[in-house]
């Protein structure tokens, strides 16, 4: 309702100016002088259009960033303007009239230069397709035709804005005329193909002498203003009260097309002026943020080729491919500038369709000029296309931060921040409101999406900040609903587990206790570790029987332990060691379980020795009970003595065993491949006379006996000797089996000690 009322207000506005200005002039011929022609007689005779021709060069046009020559797009003739001079006693008098007609028409209110271009000679048969100027030089905001006298026929100039086009003949036969035609930049012209004769034509630059131009004096626009003001504050209010259907944002497409450099109120154009001059003092009484930007449609994906021929590949036309596959759209609003022509600090907003005024303008936006790219190595052919409009944008300044949040976490969350240390340092009521306000939105509508595992739950730092604010603003209900999310999505970094408990003060201990456990029973069996650190958190300085009522969740959690595959039915091997436990998980672990039942730390060692592949004594318990031995707070709990009596027996019966170098050289091996090679191997590890071993063979066979013996770790060196082919693997025994043991009998004494220290 709001788009449509907006935009039939807007639309229907009379602007200070049109697009395009035109008419005739009676003059006294100007002197015309060319290099290496001399003087141009008018009206032009066909004898001096052949020497200009000679002269001259085709005219390119441009495509991209390239510049490029092709009659089937152009076909004409250019002479640069340094080879041209243009005089007479009237001539500069004739163009300052041209140029004050044209900037009137235009709706132009300063300065305006005219800044000599190009000569064009459009012979028979020249014409130029469908076209905007770019804008050559600082300042430009127009281009202006003088059709100097020459006889001709055809080569009428059309010029498109939008749904409007105006087709305009410009030729005279009278020696004392001349005709011209001015159009801004951004506008399609075309010059149909030139029948008969000759059209010669001066190209001019018009060029603003102050780029900072006050915008154009309107009509009265009193009245409307009004009825807009009224428009948006009804608008503010739906959104206030949160009436369904009101957009939260208002953008209004701008009719002409502005480059970023030219992109400011003091530049807008005809009826952009006369919207924006209605708008700024509208948004002022409504209470709303204005704001100048680039609405932006870009799309990018696979392209096919259609042409045939090997040749077709270097003749660089677009019809030789087609659009395939779309991989990445994105619909964006940016580039913001303000009425006061500063460039405000505002993210890339997303936008939708019922934000248009009206929501019809949106499906105007048709995609723009299309890029393709030819395949390269591994690449296939892609294309590119985009389409950017200038719009005014606007939104009531109550809701900026619910704009703000339309731009996600990344762009939001920094808000949240500084909000909440104005709070800090500040107190203002109002700061707190807003810092709760919008940690509403993004827990609305980015945590739940953010928080899923199956998202990749990939960039955590936004979960630690946001729950620092919400410690900062210290909402009891803010809190709640976070929680609520991680009781639903679970938990998977073990940063967060020990983030949420630090929130948790606020809330009565059986709720923490229900979302922890619907936490764990997500995402136990997809991050163990995450669950663990986040029970033991909450278990830890609580009283026995708080602890005890996390025994659910602790049976849930130690149902999702690794280690018998049966109860994942559902996993890949791959995804069974991914699930592995660290030595400090396990260790927790005990612990948590010894505080809350102990019974259950019980069962869960009995677990882990039942399963020593996931839980090795020496890469896994070890470690865990010395772990537990470092800290004397829980040492004396049940399971972990248990636990540290294990591995002390452990260690010691390795250490009981006699520990000497082997006397002779036969050495052990676990070697199962059963080739001839092999064979060889095994009969010469198992020799207790012989130390070496020569083994000629070709690589293959040489590269087979290297790999067996660095995959079991005999006690062998080898070297390559060369003399002669095929080369021979020169293989000797060593005592590597012996040294290891001994470093292995240190490190076992030192872990017993530190183990007895305990006791």
């Amino acid at each position: 309702m709001h788009t449509k009322q907006l935009a039939d207000t807007l639309q229907n506005l009379p602007a200070p100016g049109d697009y395009y200005s035109t008419g005739s002039l009676e003059i006294f011929p100007p002197t015309l002088n060319v290099n290496q022609v001399g003087r141009i007689s008018f009206p032009l005779l066909p004898a001096q259009m052949e020497q200009l021709i000679n002269v001259a060069e085709r005219a390119p046009y441009g495509k991209g960033s390239e510049t490029l020559v092709d009659t089937d797009v152009r076909r004409t003739w250019q002479i640069d303007a340094s080879r041209i001079e243009i005089g007479g006693k009237y001539w500069q008098q004739n163009l300052n009239e041209i140029v004050d007609r044209v900037k009137t028409e235009l709706g132009v209110d300063c300065e305006v230069s005219a800044e000599l271009y190009k000569l064009l000679v459009y012979d028979t048969g020249s014409f130029f397709v469908s076209h905007r100027d770019t804008e050559k030089s600082d300042g430009m905001f127009a281009t202006l035709i003088i059709v100097l006298p020459s006889l001709y026929s055809g080569g009428e100039l059309l010029v498109s804005h939008r749904e409007k086009e105006v087709k305009l003949d410009l030729s005279h036969q009278d020696a004392e005329m001349i005709s011209f035609a001015a159009f801004y930049a951004d506008c399609l012209h075309e010059v149909l193909p030139v029948t008969d004769g000759c059209r010669l034509t001066l190209i001019y630059n018009l060029i603003r002498s102050d780029k900072k131009i006050p915008l154009p004096t309107p009509p009265d626009y009193f009245q409307t203003q009004q009825k807009t003001a009224a428009i948006l504050k009804h608008w503010a209010q739906c959104l206030n009260e949160n009436t369904d259907g009101a957009p939260d944002k208002l953008i209004f497409l701008l009719e002409h097309a502005y480059s970023i450099a030219e992109l400011s109120f003091d530049t807008l154009k005809n009826r952009d002026a006369a919207a924006a001059n209605v708008l700024i003092p509208a948004a002022k009484q409504a209470d709303c943020d204005l704001y100048l930007a680039l609405v932006s449609i870009e799309e990018s994906g696979s392209a096919e080729y259609t042409g045939y021929g090997y040749n077709h590949w270097d003749e660089e036309d677009e019809d030789e491919f087609e659009i395939g596959e779309a991989f990445d759209y994105s619909e964006t609003i940016s580039e913001w500038r303000s009425i006061d022509g500063g460039e405000p600090d505002l993210p890339v907003l997303p936008f939708v369709k019922e934000e248009f005024c009206p929501p019809e303008s949106f499906d105007a936006m048709g995609p723009g000029e299309i890029e393709f790219q030819e395949a390269t190595g591994n690449a296939g052919a892609s294309y590119e296309r985009m389409y950017h409009c200038a719009a005014l944008v606007l939104w009531p300044r109550k809701q900026y931060l619910s704009v703000i949040n339309q731009a996600g976490l990344h762009a939001a969350l920094p808000v949240l921040k500084n909000l909440c240390l104005q709070w800090k340092s500040s107190k203002k009521t109002e700061t707190k409101n807003e810092a709760k306000t919008l940690a509403g939105y993004l827990l609305k509508d980015w945590f739940p999406k953010h928080c899923a595992q199956s998202n990749g739950y990939s960039s955590n730092q936004f979960i630690i900040e946001f729950i620092k604010c919400l410690r900062r603003i210290g909402d009891a209900e803010l809190i709640k609903r976070f929680w609520l999310i991680i009781a639903e999505k679970g938990v998977y970094k073990k940063e967060d587990g020990l983030a949420l408990v630090q929130i948790s003060s606020l809330l009565p201990w059986s709720d923490i206790v229900s979302y922890a456990t619907n936490a764990i029973t997500v995402s136990a069996v997809q991050a163990p570790g995450a669950c663990i650190v986040l029970l033991a958190a909450l278990s830890n300085k609580r009283e026995q029987e708080e602890r005890q009522q996390l025994n659910t969740a602790a049976q849930t959690l130690f149902l999702a332990l690794p280690g018998d595959v049966k109860r994942f039915p559902d996993l890949m091997p791959w995804q069974h060691k991914n699930m592995a436990l660290s030595a400090e998980e396990v260790a927790d672990i005990l612990v948590c379980f010894s505080m809350i039942i102990a019974d259950l730390a019980e069962q869960t060692l009995d677990y882990m020795l039942a399963w020593p592949e996931m839980y090795g004594t020496d890469k896994i318990l070890l470690p865990a009970a010395l772990h537990l031995a470092a800290s004397s707070v829980n040492n004396e709990l049940p399971a972990v003595q248990r636990l540290r009596g294990i591995v002390m027996t452990h260690l010691q019966s390795r250490l009981a065993e006699p520990l000497a170098p082997q006397a002779d050289w036969s050495r052990g091996f676990k070697i199962k491949c059963s080739c001839a090679n092999c064979s060889e191997l095994k009969h010469y590890l198992k020799n207790p006379g012989q130390a070496q071993w020569r083994f000629k063979a070709v690589e293959a066979h040489r590269s087979h006996i290297e790999h067996m013996i660095n995959l079991n770790r005999c006690d062998v060196d080898y070297v390559t000797e060369k003399k002669s082919r095929p080369y021979t693997l020169v293989c000797t025994k060593n005592r590597a089996s012996y040294q290891r043991r001994v470093k292995q009998s240190h490190r076992d004494q030192e872990a017993l000690a530190h183990l007895e220290a305990v006791n």
